[in-house]
């Protein structure tokens, strides 16, 4: 069968559609212990700016001119494998791409071959792109820096950059629901008055029109006790001198680098550091997968309580991928970007 792939034509300086194409392409007939697969949501993510580099930091860098990956979920179609039947839903690393073959490999995010894949579970009012959305990676990375990484403090003010986005609002949810004094940051009033009003966090404002000291400052008057960083250097510098003594700063990302070299200038106010007794801890979200189950399972026990929300926008069609995955850098998402690739 023929099916469509979103191929990278070029390595960018700067991210642009035009780096992309999409590719029909002829899929071989099954072999005995392979599943087809057609995808019906795919994730696109910040990190995936870093896979299009010829020396990518994290995962081995996207081919040119080759299926991209990503997380997807789907559908399976056909079946010569007993484990499998049509009609499971499965979770994948097989995005980027309306129908793939998988070899049914055991799928662990990030460390198993891309086709693998999991089934997963269609619960009382959980739909399937919620594994790419609510229970998402991006969700995943929240969950575990709020919940293993770190050990929130009722009454501690935690500081969480990027509000907005799909990691910083559910970071500033969890902190909430465990009694912490959570001051964020985003790129729009509108934004900045969506986190507060239904998210209720306890202080927010627009770093494009604030400064982050002055932000900060204003909204930490006894203090940072801990930060969820996944914003720019220049947001986690601009913490540091009012964290207070043996506290902890988790590093999830700095989106603001990945288009521009993926390099990190010196950290101004590092002297803090030394002068506060700060621990500054980098996690990958692939060290708590222990704790899969318990996240999923407080994620719909918060939803169905209405005690979290989650806000995402969907692209339709695998030709508006790469729009999608651009969005992320240009200020205009909010929240988590899916693409719907089936139906």
């Amino acid at each position: 069968m023929k099916t469509k792939q979103v191929h990278l034509i070029r390595r960018p300086v700067h991210a642009s559609v035009a780096d992309f194409t999409i590719r029909e392409v002829e899929l071989p007939s099954l072999r005995d212990g392979q599943v087809l697969v057609e995808n019906l949501f795919m994730s696109v993510d910040p990190y995936m700016r870093r896979s299009m580099d010829a020396e990518a930091k994290d995962l081995p860098p996207w081919p040119i001119g080759g299926p991209l990956d990503g997380p997807s979920i789907g559908r399976v179609i056909q079946s010569r494998n007993s484990k499998y039947r049509e009609g499971d839903i499965v979770e994948s690393m097989s995005g980027w791409q309306e129908h793939f073959i998988s070899n049914a490999g055991d799928f662990i995010a990030y460390c198993s071959a891309n086709d693998a894949i999991a089934r997963r579970t269609m619960q009382d009012g959980v739909n399937p792109e919620d594994y790419l959305g609510l229970f998402g990676i991006a969700s995943q990375t929240a969950y575990f820096g709020m919940t293993c990484a770190a050990t929130p403090v009722a009454g501690e003010t935690v500081v969480i950059s990027s509000g907005a986005g799909t990691v910083g609002m559910m970071a500033c949810q969890i902190a909430k629901l465990k009694g912490m004094r959570v001051v964020t940051s985003a790129g729009s009033d509108d934004k900045v008055s969506w986190l507060r009003v239904e998210l209720g966090v306890d202080h927010a404002f627009n770093y494009k029109r604030t400064a982050l000291d002055v932000g900060l400052r204003e909204g930490c008057p006894r203090g940072i006790d801990l930060v969820l960083e996944n914003a720019s250097p220049e947001h986690f510098s601009a913490c540091l001198p009012l964290m207070n003594p043996g506290k902890l700063m988790l590093i999830a990302g700095f989106i603001s680098i990945y288009d521009t070299g993926g390099r990190v200038n010196p950290i101004a106010n590092f002297e803090y550091v030394l002068d506060r007794y700060v621990t500054i801890k980098a996690f990958p979200f692939m060290d708590y997968l222990y704790a899969y189950d318990r996240f999923v399972d407080d994620m719909v026990k918060w939803r169905r309580a209405g005690t979290i929300k989650f806000k995402q926008k969907v692209y339709d069609g695998i030709e508006s991928a790469p729009e999608a995955f651009l969005s992320l850098f240009t200020g205009t998402s909010h929240g988590k970007v899916l693409v719907r690739l089936g139906m």
